[in-house]
């Protein structure tokens, strides 16, 4: 049987693989680009790409 140790680093990648998926799969889908500065405009575009991504992933889902 796996020990406990073993439970706990499974666990650990695959919590850090969905974290990874959920915040890189709209930057490269091209919905949220990637600001290159840090002016408000271009943190708009980067945060409202990214909640259009996931509201159109959602409602595709549901």
């Amino acid at each position: 049987m796996w020990k406990q140790e073993e439970k706990m680093r499974i666990v650990t990648i695959i919590v850090l693989v969905v974290i990874a998926l959920f915040i890189l799969l709209p930057i490269l889908s091209g919905q949220a680009p990637i600001p290159e500065n840090l002016s408000p405009s271009e943190i708009g575009d980067f945060i409202g790409g990214y909640v259009h991504y996931w509201m159109a992933a959602l409602r595709r889902i549901f």
